[in-house]
């Protein structure tokens, strides 16, 4: 069988996290796959405005949650030269396989189905969230047919069956939630979005926190209570790693005050879940990737403000499977945790009932 492409982006996490995760997965049950990035297929001037963007949506989360309200047509950053060459390379290699995690790529996956015929393509289009995320809300726009083109997949549906497929983060068993200290893990995603930090000065009476800042001027360093850890600023999504050609997850360290700190990735997951999997619970947004990593370390989430409907409904989801809880609803419970113990155990019991979604795209069962 050829290769899969997994088609993703790198402006946020939570579509680039889930595309390395299935890559890998993929790769240990001897099937080839490659992820690509939309944003190197974009103009050079609007690459270059990624970073301020970024910095902008962690400073005012409001200014982002209008900003992902706003559809706008894709096409007009799309850099078609460097499409022209992609394309040329998919043809060249007989690429038929598709996962695709981003609604900005159908624009480029219609141009190579205009060029190869889509009977002989396998395209599935996989979607991460509850509802569709702004990319894809944004083709639905100009494209609104592109659904009868391609093969729609939802991981999570609010319907008879919530959790359809799983990627797991890893192979191993849940950390029994009695063997895990009294500590949340508390993030904004991965542009640091959200009213996580707001939320530190009430959690920190009642729990030890590991806090995923965008700066050291997020938090107090001093306070050695917590633990505090950052992406090392330097890196990209949609750069590789020169000496395998391959994306990396985020490399990730501790901050300490007044020592440098030690940014490292590696190749099977992102560091932050090796945090997150002995966690009493995830003070989050409701992202798609986290809904991920909750499902597979069996570590609730208390949901904060969400980025927008998509995330609500993940929020919605995931409180009526028992496996969260609102911020507010455990703020009028004093933060109890046993009102955490039982989602775990919900979401313990609910974690192998689902298929691995690598599993149905392995060139062994694909044969079949």
């Amino acid at each position: 069988m050829g290769k899969k492409t997994i088609l993703s982006s790198g402006f946020g996490l939570g579509f680039y996290t889930p595309a390395l995760l299935l890559e890998y997965q993929l790769s240990k049950r001897q099937t080839e796959a490659e992820v690509v990035i939309f944003e190197n297929f974009i103009v050079k001037n609007k690459k270059d405005k990624i970073a301020q963007s970024r910095n902008d949506y962690h400073l005012n989360f409001a200014v982002a949650r209008v900003a992902q309200k706003l559809p706008t047509d894709i096409r007009d950053s799309i850099d078609y030269k460097a499409v022209d060459r992609l394309v040329a390379e998919w043809k060249r290699e007989g690429r038929r396989d598709f996962i695709v995690f981003s609604g900005h790529w159908i624009h480029i996956l219609d141009i190579y189905r205009d060029q190869v015929g889509d009977q002989s393509l396998h395209v599935e289009l996989l979607y991460v969230d509850t509802d569709l995320s702004p990319s894809w809300k944004s083709v639905k726009k100009y494209v609104p047919d592109y659904g009868n083109c391609y093969h729609e997949v939802w991981l999570f549906e609010a319907a008879d069956r919530p959790i359809r497929y799983r990627i797991p983060v890893t192979e191993e068993q849940a950390v029994p939630y009695v063997q895990r200290r009294n500590r949340l893990a508390v993030h904004g995603g991965g542009w640091g979005m959200g009213t996580y930090l707001e939320k530190v000065a009430e959690l920190e009476r009642h729990y030890e926190l590991d806090i995923v800042i965008s700066s050291e001027a997020d938090c107090d360093l001093a306070n050695t209570r917590h633990r505090y850890w950052m992406n090392d600023p330097s890196w990209e999504a949609w750069e590789k790693d020169p000496s395998t050609g391959k994306h990396t997850f985020p490399r990730f360290g501790e901050i300490k005050a007044g020592e440098s700190p030690v940014f490292a990735s590696q190749e099977s997951h992102h560091r932050l879940y090796d945090i997150i999997k002995s966690s009493k619970a995830i003070i989050s947004k409701p992202g798609g990737a986290t809904l991920i990593d909750s499902l597979s370390s069996a570590t609730p989430i208390v949901f904060l403000d969400p980025f927008g409907l998509h995330e609500q409904k993940n929020a919605e989801l995931w409180i009526q499977c028992g496996f969260g809880i609102s911020y507010e609803t455990w703020k009028q419970a004093e933060f109890a945790p046993e009102l955490l113990q039982p989602l775990h155990e919900a979401l313990a019991g609910q974690k192998d009932t689902s298929s691995i979604y690598a599993d149905l795209w392995s060139d062994n069962q694909m044969a079949r």
